[in-house]
Formats: structure tokens, C-alpha cells, sequence
């Protein structure tokens, strides 16, 4: 794609530390309106942390990130962002139902402190339909398996109309069945001109939609293009961690019931 075309996301050359350790070092990454980009790697490559970094979650030590041409200092557009954590139990302790889990991705288009509205339950009857999750509207969260935590945690993503959809291996734990069917939703996505930032271990059920793939090894960039140039000992990497990097905090200017708690 030109350069001249916006972009939703875009890092240059950031680095990251974690408790005084370098992770990530010298990382440049774009993520285009309408662009499915995959960012693979193995444990401990720095994957999570730089997708982290990118939202808000972590300080860059160096480097700048932009969301939507404004830098990540200036961003409060947090509506416009939909993002899914990477451990499926990250639901697993609210004392919710599914339904009031998902509404609550609709923070960020209503006033301080509004109640859900019609339009919002709507929508969160529509997005747990996409994954699947009709039936559990009313059920508690602690009440689902991990894959299904993890697809409520998709819905809550997607329940906002994001342009811009950040996951952290969102298949993890779901039956393949699921992850055909979320494959077909992420493609309606990006087909409405949605931009995809994904981070997996391997490309896996979802290699159809990529566009384009960025392979980290030891926190820098070792490979930036088309999947089909990706070396093939690296397309099928499975050294995966369950615990994956520290958990997140809340971004900047985010409240504290929004979607990154």
C-alpha cells in the first residue's frame, strides 16, 4: 500500500522495558484501515508487550506510537478501539452475566456514568450472536469455559463498532468450530474497511485473512511482509506460554470500567 494512506496504528522504532529489562527494541509496525496484520512470534519475543504498548498499556522508554495520525499522548478516541487481552480467564472473576459484560464495550460512545441503552443492549445481542454466545446472554461469566470467556471478551471488543480491533491471541482455547465462525466475522471487518492488528504464535485458522506479517525474535523485528515469504520453521511455531507477559493495566484516559480493566 502507499505510504500516503492513513493509518490506524503506527509504532516507530519503540522500546519497551519491563521491571527494568529490555523486551522490545527498535520496533516499527502499521496497521492500515482495512489491513489484517499479524504479529507472530514466540513466548517471550515481546508480541504481547509491544501490542501493549501500542494501546496505551505500557510506556514506550523511546519511540513514538500514533493512533489515527495523533500520538498516543493526545489520543482519547478510545471508542474507535476495540481490544481483546490475551488470557482467557481475564473475565473469569466479574460478577456479571455475558450480556452485561459485553454492553459494558459500549462505555466510551455514552456520557459519564449513562446507563445502557436500548441501541447498546441491541448491539450486545448482535455481537454475542456472532460468536456464538446467544444462549448465554443471561448465564454468569464465571459460569463459562475459557474459550467461551474469551469469546465474550471478543463480542465486548466488537460491541463498540471499532476501527481499529487489537487481539492478543483470541483463539486461544476456542473449539475450532468457534474459531471458523470468527474467522467469517473478522473478514466482514476488514472487508468494511476495519484494521486488524492480531497476535498469535502461529497463523493457524485465521492465515486466510492476513495481509501482511510481522515476526519478532527476541523483542526485534526479524521478518516484515507478506505471509507467503515467512520462513516455514516460523509459521508453525507452538512455543507457546500460557501466562504470556504481565498483566495490563488501564490505558490512559480510558474509564475504569471501560474495556481494558
Amino acid at each position: 500500500m502507499p505510504m500516503s494512506l492513513p493509518t490506524a496504528l503506527r509504532a516507530d522504532d519503540i522500546d519497551v522495558s519491563l521491571a527494568g529489562r529490555p523486551v522490545v527494541r527498535g520496533v516499527e509496525l502499521t496497521v492500515r484501515p482495512g489491513e489484517f496484520v499479524t504479529l507472530l512470534g514466540a513466548n517471550g519475543s515481546g508480541k504481547s508487550t509491544v501490542v501493549r504498548a501500542c494501546v496505551g498499556l505500557l510506556p514506550c522508554e523511546s519511540g513514538s506510537v500514533h493512533l489515527f495520525d495523533t500520538t498516543l499522548d493526545r489520543y482519547d478516541r478510545w471508542d474507535r478501539i476495540g481490544f481483546v487481552p490475551q488470557r482467557s480467564g481475564a473475565a473469569s472473576g466479574v460478577p456479571a452475566t455475558v450480556s452485561e459484560v459485553v454492553v459494558s464495550g459500549r462505555l466510551g460512545r455514552r456520557r459519564l456514568f449513562g446507563w445502557p441503552t436500548g441501541s447498546d443492549r441491541r448491539a450486545a445481542g448482535e455481537r454475542l450472536a456472532q460468536v456464538g454466545l446467544a444462549d448465554r446472554a443471561t448465564a454468569a461469566v464465571s459460569q463459562l469455559s475459557g474459550g467461551q470467556q474469551q469469546r465474550v471478551l471478543i463480542a465486548r471488543a466488537l460491541v463498540g463498532d471499532p476501527d481499529l480491533l487489537v487481539m492478543d491471541e483470541p483463539v486461544a482455547g476456542v473449539d475450532a468450530g468457534s474459531q471458523a465462525a470468527l474467522a467469517e466475522v473478522f473478514a466482514g471487518l476488514v472487508a468494511d474497511g476495519t484494521a486488524v492488528l492480531l497476535v498469535a504464535h502461529e497463523l493457524g485458522p485465521l492465515a486466510s485473512l492476513v495481509d501482511r506479517v510481522v515476526l519478532l525474535r527476541e523483542g526485534r523485528v526479524a521478518y516484515a511482509g507478506a505471509p507467503t515469504g515467512l520462513p516455514a520453521a516460523d509459521a508453525g511455531d507452538s512455543d507457546h506460554h500460557p501466562h504470556g507477559d504481565p498483566a495490563p493495566v488501564r490505558p490512559r484516559g480510558l474509564p475504569s470500567q471501560g474495556p481494558w480493566r
